[in-house]
């Protein structure tokens, strides 16, 4: 439908040239977020291995029942000790669900239950292990153990936490059937400073954040001066950089840059400030929106029909 060149789009300017292409804006950031998915390697490893972990720690009623209670006990042990208040945790929901491939939302709540649940996850793969018959049996489940139980697992997990928690509060303002278009015009501007702002500031407290959650499980930390193949290719390739590099600019900078990049494509000026000029048309409370240089503006912006 998008298409310029022989979609719907093409098919109406065809027969009104001076017609705007606006898309649903919420099916808009979804795009983004996919795209942004796929930029980086890595970043397209780590989503495409949640799935199976998914199905690993919930394939049947035992696993389930043992998810729980794993992290039942994680939540009891943790009130005993004073470390979280009574009730605090008890009544959230505690399972896991698969991402949906278009609703990145779900991408948000299965990686931040993974997150919360991450030692009882861990221990189901590992009772996976323990308890299979023969090596076909585990379902990968040793190799998702030491998948999860590394450096860069654990550091785009928190990545991916925060840039999808960036964007989940506009996908869900802009799904409201009552959203004001210039209230939604300002939340894409302010998600857009933001995504910039995380560029700019945030990569030390991401660090942080990742580093923090590997001490306190058990998870090796890499020296960021060791060398590794760009782009995670193997260790042999002759262009190496950093572990530093790798995870700020091979990742950190490249996603953000992405998610930055599709969203000004997407959310272009001339689409906001043409749904900015029609909200002055808008008859709720007397045309209270109601702007003269708006009117004119967006006459400019038609000034085939306007003649």
């Amino acid at each position: 439908m998008r298409g310029e060149f022989n979609g719907l789009q093409k098919l109406v300017r065809d027969e009104a040239p001076y017609a705007f292409y606006v898309h649903y804006f919420a099916h808009q950031l979804q795009l983004v977020v996919v795209n942004v998915a796929q930029c980086s390697p890595a970043i397209a490893d780590f989503f495409n291995y949640i799935p199976l972990i998914v199905t690993q720690v919930r394939s049947s009623c035992k696993r389930k029942d043992a998810l729980l209670a794993k992290h039942q006990d994680e939540l009891l042990d943790l009130m005993e000790n004073g470390k979280i208040s009574s009730g605090t945790w008890l009544d959230q929901e505690s399972s896991i669900t698969r991402p949906g491939d278009t609703r990145w939302g779900s991408h948000l709540r299965t990686l931040l239950r993974i997150f919360t649940m991450w030692n009882a996850v861990v221990d189901v793969l590992g009772i996976v292990v323990v308890d299979a018959r023969e090596h076909t049996c585990q379902g990968g489940a040793s190799g998702l153990l030491i998948k999860m139980e590394c450096f860069e697992f654990v550091f785009i997990m928190f990545f991916s936490i925060n840039l999808l928690s960036t964007t989940n509060y506009l996908s869900q303002a802009l799904q409201r059937k009552n959203q004001n278009v210039v209230e939604a015009m300002h939340l894409i501007l302010d998600v857009k400073e933001s995504l910039q702002d995380m560029r700019d500031n945030g990569w030390e407290s991401l660090f942080s954040q990742a580093k923090n959650f590997c001490e306190a499980h058990d998870i090796d930390v890499p020296n960021m001066d060791d060398l590794v193949g760009a782009m995670g290719q193997s260790v042999r390739t002759k262009n190496k950089v950093t572990r530093l590099h790798y995870y700020k600019v091979t990742i950190f900078n490249v996603a953000i840059d992405a998610t930055i990049t599709e969203m000004n494509h997407r959310f272009n000026e001339v689409s906001t400030e043409l749904l900015d000029c029609i909200s002055c048309l808008n008859p709720a409370n007397n045309f209270s929106k109601f702007n003269a240089d708006k009117l004119i503006r967006l006459a400019e912006i038609y000034a085939e029909d306007f003649t």
